[in-house]
């Protein structure tokens, strides 16, 4: 075999052809399969986080579900505006028989909220601090919902060992007459 120039001129041409095959395919295409490396990469990092929030998204609907549960819990138990006569009489008959002797009972004014309301007692109440305890503890059992916001317990003076005087303020929440359920 026989190595001439035309032999080497052939050889330099095929590597020059491999060479610009490099140059114009070749290179081009690991490019772009770079490119689409990198955008598969961007693109799944993207589902992982739509992944995440749509999880997020459907844990939100079930907290949702469970507060507005929630909410109709405590409506059943706010109750009508006309009601709030019956309650007082239960929370006067309540320290009737805990033998409690109310000294005052002074209704403020009813305040408007956007889904209810609330009454304000300011009550003086005397009697044996046992009997309190339990009238308290009866005030809790109440299916209605109450909160006592403020008191002050004293002792009272020539009275006998455990007698007191409680002053505190109850709030009673209701359900306004003219109030729209929404939907």
């Amino acid at each position: 075999m026989r190595f001439g120039l035309r032999e080497l001129i052939f050889v330099m041409l095929l590597i020059g052809v491999l060479f610009a095959s490099w140059q114009i395919v070749f290179k081009k295409d690991n490019q772009d399969i770079a490119q689409a490396l990198e955008e598969k990469a961007r693109m799944q990092r993207k589902l992982q986080e739509l992944q995440l929030a749509t999880r997020q998204i459907d844990d939100l609907g079930r907290e949702i579900d469970k507060l507005t549960s929630a909410i109709d819990l405590f409506e059943a138990k706010l109750p009508a505006e006309k009601e709030i006569d019956v309650i007082l009489k239960d929370i006067w008959q309540m320290a009737d028989k805990h033998g409690l002797k109310s000294r005052s009972v002074k209704a403020d004014k009813a305040k408007q909220n956007n889904r209810y309301s609330e009454a304000e007692l300011s009550m003086i109440i005397l009697g044996d601090f046992n009997s309190f305890y339990s009238f308290l503890l009866d005030l809790e059992r109440l299916s209605r919902i109450t909160c006592v916001r403020e008191m002050s317990l004293g002792k009272l003076k020539k009275a006998d060992e455990g007698q007191m005087e409680a002053r505190f303020t109850l709030t009673i929440f209701f359900e306004p007459q003219s109030a729209d359920k929404p939907a």
